[in-house]
């Protein structure tokens, strides 16, 4: 426990004095997340989910609502694989708001030591609606995001510990153009019930030289609401 609680002040140490040394060449800004979902076990290998979020970003005066329904099956215990779409509003002050989408499909793979837990994820995103690029023309931008992951469940408390990387490589152009930092907590209130804070320090790079890169500091809150599988249909 110990080395997981060094691990994550490293890893916060770093991504502090990243954040001021790129201060004077990028776009800094901070963002606040709020989201709520509910997850439906249909067995111990399949789940569906619905995701529901609001984005806010003070610096752009802008709004984002999303909303994902997912599904994820599990074909043998170490591996998983899943698939979404996502349907995004959004505002900024001055601009008229609009719709977009995303379809997403990935590999999932854990091992889990004692109490320790292990993830890696290899996901494709495509983004279904015309977006425009960098050098304005319509582009339909795909990626391939690579994460890796680690946590600790301390059963006693409910309270699951965890930090991930990802980094999102950008199919139409052949580079990485962004990664992020995740370090997070989720509690288990009880069965059903549990809630999740997350902070996010995201890099956005490679962006031409009409744009500047952008550093984000993200602040995530969210709930989430299962329908355990019950098996043979038991009462809890």
């Amino acid at each position: 426990m110990k080395s997981f609680a060094t691990i994550i002040a490293a890893v916060l140490m770093t991504v502090t004095i990243c954040a001021k040394n790129a201060a004077a060449q990028t776009e800094s800004r901070s963002l606040i997340y709020l989201g709520a979902g509910i997850e439906k076990e249909f067995s111990k290998k399949l789940t569906a989910e619905l995701d529901m979020q609001a984005r806010f970003c003070h610096a752009k005066e802008s709004q984002e609502f999303l909303v994902t329904p997912k599904i994820e099956y599990e074909p043998i215990n170490f591996l998983a694989v899943g698939t979404e779409y996502r349907a995004k509003l959004s505002h900024e002050k001055g601009e008229s708001s609009e719709w977009t989408g995303r379809f997403g499909a990935w590999l999932k793979a854990k091992w889990s030591p004692s109490i320790l837990k292990l993830e890696a994820r290899l996901k494709y995103c495509n983004y279904t609606d015309d977006i425009m690029d960098r050098d304005g023309k319509y582009a339909n931008e795909q990626y391939l995001r690579t994460k890796l992951g680690a946590s600790v469940k301390i059963k006693s408390i409910k309270l699951t510990p965890y930090i991930s990387y990802e980094w999102f490589y950008e199919l139409n152009r052949n580079l990485v153009d962004k990664d992020r930092v995740t370090v997070g907590l989720k509690k288990k209130l009880n069965k059903r019930n549990a809630v999740s804070f997350e902070y996010m320090f995201e890099e956005r790079f490679n962006r031409g030289k009409s744009k500047k890169d952008i550093n984000n500091n993200i602040f995530s809150l969210s709930y989430q609401y299962t329908f355990p599988y019950k098996k043979n249909k038991e009462s809890e």
